[in-house]
C-alpha cells in the first residue's frame, strides 16, 4: 500500500512535457517599409537526432508575394510558398538551427505555416497564423 501511494505521489510530482521535441520554424521580420518587408525563418532541430532535409511552407494573403530569397529554394504558386533547404544547409544536428530569408512584396504575413508537414510551432496540426513576427 505504501509503495502504491509513493508511486502515485511521484507520478503527480514529475513534470510531463507539453509536447515532444520537434523541428520548429520561427518567423521574424527584420525590416518593414509598409508596402513590403524583409523576413527570415529559423529552422531549429529540437529532436534527439539529426535531420537531413527540411521544407517550410506557408500561405500569403492576396496582394502579397515572395520576391527575392536566399539560403533556400522556393516554389511559389497562387499565394502558397514552399522553401526547401539548399545542398549546404539541409543537415541540421540536434539543438542546431539554420535560417533562410526573403522579401515579401505586400503587407501580408505568413499563414498556415508547416515544416516537413507539421506545425511550425512544433508538432500538432498545421494551421493558423505563424508565430507572431519578431523585429530584430
Amino acid at each position: 500500500m505504501l509503495t502504491a501511494l509513493c508511486s502515485l505521489v511521484l507520478a503527480l510530482l514529475v513534470p510531463v512535457p507539453a509536447h515532444a521535441a520537434a523541428v520548429t520554424a520561427t518567423f521574424a521580420k527584420s525590416a518593414d517599409w509598409g508596402s513590403g518587408y524583409e523576413a527570415r525563418y529559423t529552422v531549429k532541430n529540437e529532436t534527439g537526432s539529426a535531420i537531413s532535409s527540411w521544407t517550410v511552407e506557408f500561405d500569403l494573403p492576396s496582394g502579397s508575394s515572395v520576391g527575392t530569397y536566399w539560403d533556400a529554394l522556393l516554389t511559389q504558386s497562387a499565394g502558397h510558398a514552399a522553401f526547401a533547404n539548399r545542398s549546404y544547409n539541409g543537415n541540421v544536428a540536434p539543438g542546431a538551427s539554420v535560417s533562410f530569408g526573403f522579401i515579401v512584396n505586400g503587407p501580408g504575413t505568413p499563414l498556415n505555416c508547416t515544416i516537413n508537414g507539421a506545425s511550425c510551432a512544433g508538432g500538432g496540426t498545421p494551421g493558423g497564423r505563424c508565430a507572431a513576427p519578431r523585429h530584430l
